[in-house]
């Protein structure tokens, strides 16, 4: 019986924690599950090698995971795939067919609506025993011109039951330059980020927040819970473990779970102990600023805690209230950034931009609350994408701020080059004097040619000197200053940091 199966992700790295999740899953399950990796997709070039390899493996079915920046791109392969292979399922998953089955029932015969661990599992299984699939829970498909959508697998609870993953997947490829070739360590350092030295993890699942803008808002509203679930303290670490055994290029742990610090104070002590005795590897972890205590730092810094992001998104309080529902405004903000700073751990903060919703004068907010933040830090910049499900699509589309569509070629990483963006984020770098100056010019005549002269001086400045020192200061104090470590992996991060400014500013 065929037992092969091909799992597909275009992402731009190979930092795939959902779909590797799916691929172990399958593999356990006795099914002979590959990955391919297509990050430079789509040219003639590579049609022609994924159309060769999909030949010599005959997949039972075909999987593609996508977010909704991918979205044109899962469309085109899609498209190949069916004309070569009209027999061959073709399904979707990921977050935007989960937010979005309405705009994907047409390209797919098939969509995995929510988590996928489960639907995979019964969906290969039909497959192989040519059997029905249509009463699959967390499927969506059209039939006779309407879009069937079953009953939810709930949510997953025992999350540590769930396979282990692998830095470097299994029975992985990767297409490159022309040609699909084995995953091996070189390959996956040239397209994993900051070439493959950070270890990427999730411990838990759900978030406590319910932000208009994100995609937990949407799936709130799918599942009805906000319940976040967690792995095993244990079942984290013996991955980890395996991990920095079988990869000695790892630098940094990174849990990207959406709030790693929604734990309680003993379950974070618990953590932080094992982790401590068993790993012994800077980390890296996400919260939001009301959960960040004096006592949860203090047992993350002991055990490692090298980096911590933290959601500012706007230093305008009625922005955040009001337009977001985020119940953590600016002072929330500025006690957790102190707390951060106390403890000496290396930050970066989200902040988003081309809010149609904001006017100058919130922006200016963030600009000022940027001022007040402690340095060094480091600023992720995002523009507003108002995807599918969420309520702040919702509202952008009843007053006509939006045309629709947009999403779906957005870049998120890639913000509008006007006046107020470039000062938002210059007040990353700069001196406040120099900001409290360009903000006063921005003030009085925001398109003068003295605003725009004294804006691109204070920007060339920044490229020069201020950005690398603050580069240089941030990763210093994540590895606890120690200046050799600091000179072995700024390289990495100077090049992410490049190529991503380089993406923004077009050079």
């Amino acid at each position: 019986m065929n037992r092969e199966v091909l799992l597909i992700s275009l992402q731009e790295d190979l930092d795939v924690i959902g779909l590797k999740s799916l691929h172990y899953q399958l593999l356990d399950h006795g099914f002979a599950s590959h990955v391919l990796f297509i990050p430079k997709f789509p040219n003639a070039v590579m049609s022609d090698a994924i159309c060769s390899f999909v030949d010599k493996l005959s997949p039972l079915f075909i999987g593609i995971s996508l977010m909704s920046v991918e979205y044109d791109r899962a469309k085109q392969l899609t498209h190949i795939l069916k004309s070569h292979y009209p027999s061959i399922p073709i399904l979707w998953g990921g977050i935007h067919p989960t937010i979005a089955p309405e705009t994907c029932v047409d390209h797919a015969d098939i969509i995995c609506i929510g988590e996928g661990e489960n639907f995979i599992v019964d969906f290969a299984d039909a497959i192989a025993s040519k059997s029905s699939v249509e009463t699959i829970n967390s499927l969506a498909f059209r039939k006779n011109g309407q879009v069937i959508r079953n009953t939810l697998y709930p949510l997953i609870t025992d999350l540590s039951a769930l396979p282990v993953c692998e830095h470097i997947p299994k029975d992985s490829y990767v297409l490159h330059k022309g040609i699909i070739t084995t995953l091996d360590t070189r390959t996956f350092r040239k397209y994993a980020r900051y070439s493959g030295t950070t270890y990427s993890i999730m411990s838990s699942r759900g978030c406590p927040f319910s932000c208009t803008y994100c995609c937990n808002n949407a799936l709130a509203k799918i599942y009805d819970s906000k319940k976040i679930r967690f792995r095993e303290p244990s079942n984290v670490i013996d991955e980890l473990k395996t991990a920095i055994a079988q990869y000695p290029f790892i630098e940094y742990i990174n849990f990207q779970d959406d709030c790693f610090l929604s734990m309680s104070d003993e379950e974070m002590e618990r953590f932080c102990h094992l982790y401590k005795q068993e790993i012994k590897i800077p980390f890296i972890a996400r919260s939001i600023p009301t959960f960040i205590t004096e006592r949860k730092l203090s047992s993350m810094k002991s055990a490692g805690l090298a980096w911590i992001s933290l959601g500012l998104q706007s230093g305008n309080d009625s922005v955040c209230r009001d337009i977001y529902q985020r119940p953590s405004g600016k002072q929330d903000f500025l006690k957790a950034a102190q707390i951060v700073r106390n403890h000496n751990l290396a930050a970066f903060y989200d902040v988003i931009l081309d809010n149609p919703f904001e006017t100058d004068e919130d922006r200016i907010d963030t600009v000022l609350t940027l001022m007040e933040t402690p340095k060094p830090f480091y600023t992720q910049f995002f523009s507003l994408s108002l995807y599918p499900g969420t309520e702040l699509r919702k509202q952008a589309l009843e007053k006509i701020l939006i045309k629709g569509d947009e999403y779906q070629s957005k870049d998120y990483l890639l913000y509008d080059k006007t006046n107020i963006n470039n000062l938002i984020r210059l007040a990353t770098f700069l001196p406040s004097g120099w900001l409290k100056f360009l903000l006063k010019l921005f003030r009085l005549k925001p398109n003068s040619l003295w605003f725009k002269m004294n804006t691109s001086a204070a920007r060339l400045f920044a490229i020069i000197f201020y950005e690398p020192v603050t580069y240089f200061k941030v990763i210093r104090l994540s590895l606890d200053k120690r200046l050799a470590a600091t000179f072995r992996v700024l390289p990495y991060y100077m090049k992410e940091g490049f190529l991503r400014f380089r993406k923004q500013f077009g050079l």
